[in-house]
């Protein structure tokens, strides 16, 4: 697809998506794409960019837009593989390109050619499919002229028509679950969308969701006869009497049409706003992430950027226009300080959050951070939870730029290093401001996208004597202007060189200034400079003669900190990495710290700047021996693999510790589950980045070893690229060593993510594989574990027969290898299946025999899982009082294991039994606090919990809500 406006306005090129610039940019594009083959004259392009009062140089703006659009044209992929044009006409423009190029006519044509009259059932189903598909969410998303707001009702309307067309076709084939998803998605963003509605509730009823779907009818009710004053239509009353009759409804409601999807007299009810729901209990809004790092002390000068910075920001705050500056500069020259400094001063004027990526474009290791990684971390800091994020990158990014949409954010993308990096990450929302930093000045953000590009240059020596001043007071600075005079010179005016003078003149008071100048100047031509440029040279003098003034002991942790793979690194590693002990490690560390060699860019964790990274590798592999070096990259993994063991076991009891100890030093350990969590969240950049290194340098076993002890982190958090990703490399390490053990655990690890994403193929092959080399090993255990990934597989295709033969296959080799904690595992997943299977009395033996082995290891998550199980299956059974001490056991339990969503996800299927039994106060209390949590968690189970509360006020009301 070439260009695609069903979502934000963007291009494919080479396969990826591409923006197409600023909003108004956008705006005229996508006008001419809606006309695609006709001409739009320009009064028209001004109205549906500007509305009714343009202003008075609407016309030249135009001009310079259709400039940069027919070059960003030019760059799009198209079927035939000619490039699009953009012609100009009489008295306006004509996009020249086949319609089928452009998402919007594609889905009108497949739509089209789905008429039943036309086609078969099972062939319309196919091209409703990918005409649904091609939604990416809402369409001309960050545009806010009236035509886009037109056109975006007008355009829903036609994807509403297209969703329920294709509901109904699966239900024609027997398939409700397939569209139950969908449709809910939807039924949130438009609850009085009648046919929307009837469908729903038609599929949950086919699905076996009987209270479900009334639920959802006493739902639509209320809010139709609250908003519209209106009783349900016809065919939602007809659902609602079948399914009171246990009637078997029809898979197809009536022909459809758009009187069919919405009554002509009611307008598309808006999107709700992002912290507005309708329902008992308020939702709570996304959370406020603050990522800033630490501002900058005792920073002094760049006025004139500032200036600048703020100018930009008041005018597009005027415009109401998304605002993207690019500082720009040689290394060194202060551009991330600047940045993070405006920012910490104007982060008050952003109350809605704060986002910061370091992008590592010019790190010496050449391994930059991917645009996909960092919208995954910032979903993270919007506690998006993992069961809510799609699959797709583009679904990423789109559901990224929702969260940002409508809230007054800034966001920071530091050392980019090109527009590939940054271009995915920009929001399209006026309310937004945009710092990014590049040693390159990425004139294609300022052609395409509007970008202020603002070159930061040495200090003034104005400015310059003032950041000296602030660090060595004002007095000192003045005794002696020819020196200082002389430092600035040789500091080539580079904040990170004047940085370093002024923190050695501060840790010795007693030198005079003149002194430091002279060992700078004698420093000169005995530093061994790169032949660079004249500011390039004088920095690299700095780097030597700070240098030389720290403690051999120090200047050996600040070679040997190059050997850090990671961004950033704490002072535990750190020790570990130098064979030190932690009181060492820390004086040290403040030696470097005091001397500005590293920073403190984060609380208790430290970096160091490219620059000096740089000069640390050289001087690494100058003096110390290939040997030492390998020796310190061994410990480093070291550390790294134990602690990552430790944490592994305490989110999957069953593991063994197999990795020793490591030097302890009084080390805290890892204790709880929720500090394993925290422990691998905070180094989640430095694991991955040890395991690419590990491989690179042929320490297979610890790569193997950190990608196993990392698979249930990523599993819980729903890091399935990085799974992947990681067994991937795995994988090739244990074939490397001939570990066939190895290469089955990556591989089940492979499957497992593939799974979660929904690709069920990949997942049974990798699964499978898995099992075949686990049986040629002789490893029972990891035979049990890989059958336990097939069924889970199977389980999530709602193939429960098969699922069941997995489970009993791993229980019985729990059983052969003594494996009691592994049996108790199998015994609880069996008894789950045979529930599914609706063989109750059997599925309560089994979860009840599991149950008293999980006690006996302590194992509070299996209990807890366990006893959620067993409430449901008493529910089942009609024994209601037997299911509410389970699930209240399930509760108590998650609370003591911290596992939040087990804890609302329990509350849930306790207020369901309470209502089965009449207990409208006690579910009433039990569907509150799921609520409560799943807000907390931003968790979209919150809505089905709030259709349960409102159900049960419409049920006590006498309106008709059954259970």
């Amino acid at each position: 697809m070439g260009l695609m406006i069903l979502g934000p306005v963007e291009g494919r090129s080479q396969g990826r998506p591409s923006s197409m610039g600023r909003p108004q940019q956008c705006t005229v594009l996508a006008a001419l794409a809606v006309e695609v083959g006709r001409t739009v004259p320009a009064d028209v392009l001004v109205e549906r960019v500007w509305g009714q009062e343009p202003p008075e140089r609407a016309r030249r703006t135009l001009h310079s837009h259709i400039t940069r659009i027919r070059r960003l044209l030019e760059m799009i992929d198209t079927r035939s593989g000619d490039p699009a044009r953009l012609l100009l006409g009489s008295g306006g423009y004509r996009l020249d390109m086949a319609p089928d190029d452009i998402d919007l006519h594609r889905f009108r044509g497949l739509v089209k050619r789905a008429d039943r009259r036309l086609c078969s059932e099972a062939e319309a189903r196919g091209l409703l499919r990918q005409a649904v598909a091609l939604w990416r969410g809402e369409p001309l998303a960050g545009l806010t002229s009236a035509w886009a707001e037109r056109t975006r009702d007008a355009w829903t309307l036609e994807r509403l028509d297209a969703v329920v067309a294709w509901a109904r076709t699966e239900l024609a084939i027997g398939d409700p679950q397939a569209v139950i998803v969908e449709l809910n998605v939807l039924a949130y963003d438009y609850p009085l969308v009648e046919s929307l509605a009837a469908t729903l509730i038609q599929a949950q009823y086919a699905a076996g969701r009987t209270s479900e779907a009334l639920d959802r009818y006493a739902a639509v009710r209320r809010q139709m006869v609250e908003a519209l004053g209106i009783e349900p239509g016809p065919e939602l009353q007809r659902v609602q009497q079948a399914i009171l009759q246990g009637d078997r409804m029809g898979p197809t409601g009536p022909a459809i049409s758009r009187d069919a999807v919405l009554a002509p007299q009611v307008r598309i009810p808006p999107r709700r706003p992002p912290h507005a729901v309708a329902g008992p209990a308020p939702r709570r809004p996304l959370v406020v992430p603050a990522q800033l790092p630490i501002d900058v002390r005792g920073f002094a000068g760049r006025d004139s950027e500032m200036a600048q910075l703020s100018d930009i920001l008041e005018t597009s705050q005027a415009e109401k226009q998304p605002a993207l500056c690019v500082l720009w500069s040689a290394a060194g020259s202060g551009k991330t300080s600047l940045a993070v400094h405006w920012a910490h001063r104007v982060a008050q004027q952003f109350p809605e959050g704060q986002l910061y990526a370091n992008l590592r474009g010019f790190e010496p290791s050449g391994v930059v951070v991917r645009p996909e990684e960092v919208t995954r971390m910032f979903l993270d800091a919007f506690q998006v939870p993992p069961q809510s994020i799609p699959v797709s990158l583009e679904a990423q990014a789109a559901l990224y730029r929702s969260c940002v949409a409508g809230r007054r954010m800034l966001v920071v993308l530091d050392n980019a290093r090109d527009v590939d990096q940054v271009r995915p990450l920009l929001p399209g929302t006026p309310d937004c401001l945009v710092l990014v930093t590049s040693r390159r000045a990425l004139p294609s953000l300022v052609a395409t996208e509007g970008a202020y590009p603002i070159a930061v240059g040495p200090l003034p020596c104005d400015e310059a004597r003032r950041v000296l001043s602030n660090r060595l007071g004002a007095a000192r600075v003045t005794a002696d202007s020819a020196a200082v005079d002389r430092l600035i010179a040789r500091c080539a005016g580079l904040p990170l060189a004047l940085a370093l003078v002024a923190a050695r003149a501060a840790t010795h008071p007693d030198l005079d200034l003149r002194t430091l100048a002279d060992e700078l100047d004698a420093a000169v031509g005995s530093a061994g400079a790169p032949a660079e440029a004249e500011a390039g040279r004088d920095v690299h003098v700095v780097f030597v003669w700070t240098y030389r003034t720290l403690s051999p002991a120090a200047a050996r942790l600040f070679r040997l900190l190059a050997l850090s793979p990671g961004p950033d690194i704490d002072e535990l590693a750190v020790a570990h990495l130098a064979a030190l002990d932690l009181p060492a490690t820390r004086t040290l560390l403040n030696e470097l710290k005091d001397a500005q060699m590293v920073s403190e860019h984060k609380l208790t964790r430290l970096s160091l700047h490219e620059l000096l990274r740089g000069y640390a590798m050289e001087l690494v592999h100058a003096v110390d021996s290939a040997e030492e070096r390998s020796a310190a990259v061994r410990r480093l993994l070291t550390h790294y693999v134990t602690l990552s063991r430790r944490a592994a076991v305490l989110l999957e009891p069953h593991l063994s510790q197999e990795a020793g100890e490591g030097p302890d030093a009084g080390f805290p350990r890892i204790t709880t589950a929720r500090e394993a969590v925290e422990w691998f969240t905070a180094e989640h950049a430095m694991l991955l980045d040890l395991v690419r290194r590990a491989g690179d340098e042929g320490h297979d076993a610890s790569l193997c070893s950190l990608a196993r002890s990392l698979m249930e982190y990523f599993n819980r958090q729903g890091h399935w690229r990085d799974q992947i990703n990681t067994q991937r490399l795995a994988l090739d390490a244990a074939r490397r060593l001939g570990d066939r053990r190895a290469m089955g655990q990556a591989h089940r690890g492979t499957g497992v993510a593939h799974a979660w994403l929904g690709r069920y193929d990949d997942a049974y092959t990798h699964s499978r594989s898995a099992l075949d080399l686990s049986c040629e090993v002789g490893s029972t255990s990891d035979q049990a574990q890989a059958h336990l990934a097939l069924a889970r597989v199977f389980e999530r295709q709602g193939r429960h027969r098969e699922a069941l033969d997995h489970d009993q296959a791993a229980l019985m080799l729990a059983e052969i290898a003594n494996d009691r904690l592994a049996h108790a595992v199998s015994l609880n997943n069996v008894g789950w299946s045979l529930a599914m299977l609706e063989q109750y009395e059997a599925a309560k033996d089994h979860c009840g025999r599991a149950l008293v082995v999980l006690r006996e290891f302590g194992d509070l998550s299996g209990q807890a899982a366990t006893w959620d199980s067993l409430g449901y299956i008493n529910h089942q059974l009609r024994h209601p009082a037997e299911a509410i001490e389970c699930y209240r056991e399930a509760i108590r339990l998650n609370r003591d294991a911290a596992n939040r969503y087990a804890e609302a996800d329990s509350q849930h299927h306790l207020g369901n039994t309470l209502m089965t039994m009449g207990d409208f106060a006690g579910a009433k209390e039990c569907w509150q606090q799921a609520v409560v949590i799943l807000d907390e968690l931003n968790h979209p189970d919150a809505e089905t919990v709030r259709e349960r509360l409102t159900g049960l006020e419409q049920a006590q009301s006498g309106i008709g809500g059954r259970h």
